[in-house]
């Protein structure tokens, strides 16, 4: 169980850098792209809740020190889509795609409007803030289902050694 836990960890890690450091360059409008959203879904859909619950925690709070003006509400939100996730999971088949996209799309729209109300209760409502959280939407939105798509792919793939 603990090597599973590093593991999630260690990938979680993975995708935090490629966050921090690569996915500013795809910003458009001041909206980047949150690649841990898809990496969040795959990682409660695969692990337990024991393990994926404080590893989703845990890289939000990392996440959250390059943000400090947000200080713990991505890890906050992280923990509430983990258990979203979770609850959606459960009626469906282990390899659902249909429950896959589900999962993406609710915990997009979740972050969305959870962020809307992080940022408004922080900085006020204007309507600046609802056209990005409308854009960061259906940027997230497109850019969880490309990942997705490329994560199913990935996880489809069988190395093969042929010893002659």
């Amino acid at each position: 169980m603990w090597i599973k836990a590093l593991k999630a960890f260690l990938v979680g890690l993975l995708f935090l850098y490629i966050q921090i450091l690569a996915m500013p360059a795809l910003a458009i409008g001041n909206v980047v792209p949150l690649i841990l959203l898809p990496w969040l879904i795959a990682t409660v859909w695969k692990h337990p809740q024991e393990i994926s619950l404080p590893v989703v925690f845990l890289i939000g709070l990392i996440y959250d020190t390059q943000l400090p003006g947000t200080f713990g509400m991505h890890a906050l939100l992280f923990c509430l889509l983990a258990v979203l996730i979770n609850t959606l999971r459960i009626p469906f088949e282990q390899d659902s795609i249909v429950a896959k996209l589900i999962a993406t799309g609710s915990s997009n729209l979740v972050f969305a409007l959870l962020s809307l109300l992080g940022y408004g209760l922080s900085w006020g409502f204007d309507s600046k803030l609802y056209w990005l959280s409308l854009a960061a939407f259906f940027y997230n939105l497109f850019f969880s289902l490309a990942v997705f798509a490329l994560m199913q792919l990935a996880s489809r793939l069988r190395l093969v050694v042929v010893d002659e």
